[in-house]
């Protein structure tokens, strides 16, 4: 075997110019199928990240059915089921916060409309969620701040109030029970998504209960771990311990199907273009490998006639073409290595419009990092590698199809 290798290594650099250009097209092909992957890995996790901190969280628990239908009939009772008997034992959880969601009508002198109303935990909340600590105006709110709420800045202007301002709210509650009460504008949210601007109300998790007459009552708990990507083991784990509850516990993959039809969409589309560049990689491969053949083919014939087999030859061929693959792939994971020591903290800014449509959806960045989680460098090696595996097998077996008479005599 060393016999081989010796003779495959000294046949790979019989043509020099052939097989830098086989070498030099599989790293080009693989620094630019994992630069393009990481890119695109990046881009969705700065939008999953974005997604997951605004107001989803990693993981979400809520009553059966809330998810289906939220509404305050699928709440949570903490007197029957003490949530944190369960996530006290659980050493995965960093951070977790209780939420009370629901609807109601907000009004000041001049206008009224209608609003979604969170309660939060001031002091848990923006450990888990960025939504409630926004771009704000004011101040933000505090365990202390009884009936004092946060509202979204276009809902200010449409209501004409502003900070130190006092609104009326009116609400259904619990089991069709009337709410009312005055609250003191203390902040003005600014998210950048319509949507949350111009509909959401932000007050402490009593006076929403209060509210609603839901007292100890919540509709759902947000929890945060050490990796957004490990969620559905961790959410499986948690299950377990409330298997003979009433309770559902949900990742952000499952509360966010859209998104993640969107990366799927994309990342199909991503496929075509790395299946076309590993096509030319093979194709190249083919090409210099049947070429190399066929010039050979005397030589070949002389191997045979003194004695060694044909699967030998057919060996040395495909041990030529690996100690090829095997250079470019080194030297490809040197390249890739060092470039993403360097670019790792580096920030892509994006373009003012780029970032406006980003805000439209809620998503507030700055730019996009390339990705370097493992993953995203499997897939460029793994499958060069296989590609070229494929692309050798026709020149290897063709060695087969000559006799030392006949390859001699063709040559």
């Amino acid at each position: 075997m060393t016999t081989l290798v010796k003779l495959a290594w000294r046949n790979v650099w019989r043509n020099r110019r052939r097989s830098l250009l086989t070498v030099s097209a599989i790293i080009f092909s693989t620094i630019i199928i994992t630069l393009a992957s990481s890119f695109q890995a990046g881009t969705y996790e700065a939008a999953e990240s974005n997604a997951i901190g605004f107001m989803t969280g990693e993981i979400q628990v809520h009553a059966a059915g809330y998810n289906d239908e939220p509404s305050l009939t699928n709440s949570i009772d903490l007197s029957e089921h003490p949530l944190h008997e369960v996530t006290d034992e659980l050493s995965w959880i960093n951070h977790q916060s209780r939420r009370l969601l629901g609807f109601g009508l907000i009004s000041s002198d001049s206008s009224s409309a209608g609003t979604m109303i969170i309660g939060i935990e001031p002091e848990y909340e923006p450990n888990v969620s960025a939504f409630s600590r926004a771009p704000l105006q004011g101040e933000y709110l505090e365990r202390s701040d009884e009936r004092q709420i946060l509202i979204g800045s276009t809902l200010a202007q449409n209501l004409k109030v502003s900070i130190g301002d006092t609104i009326a709210v009116l609400t259904q509650g619990y089991r069709s029970a009337m709410g009312a009460d005055l609250y003191r504008i203390k902040g003005l949210i600014d998210s950048g998504s319509l949507d949350m601007d111009r509909g959401t109300l932000v007050m402490r998790l009593e006076d929403a209960q209060e509210l609603f007459a839901m007292p100890g009552r919540i509709t759902h708990l947000v929890l945060r771990t050490e990796d957004a990507y490990k969620a559905s083991a961790h959410a499986a784990e948690m299950k377990e311990s409330l298997a003979d509850s009433n309770i559902e516990v949900m990742t952000w993959t499952e509360l966010m199907p859209e998104l993640m039809q969107t990366r799927a969409l994309d990342d199909a589309g991503n496929y075509v273009f790395y299946t076309f560049l590993l096509l030319l990689i093979g194709f190249e491969i083919f090409n210099t490998t049947t070429m190399s053949v066929m010039e050979r083919i005397r030589e070949f014939g002389i191997l045979q006639s003194i004695g060694l087999k044909p699967y030998t030859l057919s060996a040395l061929v495909f041990i030529e073409l690996s100690i090829k693959v095997l250079m470019a792939i080194i030297l490809s994971a040197v390249f890739i290595t060092g470039l993403f020591i360097a670019l790792k903290d580096v920030i892509i800014p994006l373009p003012e419009e780029a970032l406006e449509l980003y805000k439209s959806f809620g998503f507030m960045f700055d730019g996009i990092k390339f990705s370097t989680r493992p993953d995203v460098f499997v897939f460029p090696f793994v499958s060069v590698f296989f590609v070229s595996v494929f692309a050798s097998i026709y020149p290897s077996l063709k060695v087969y199809g000559y006799s030392p008479v006949t390859a001699m005599r063709k040559a």
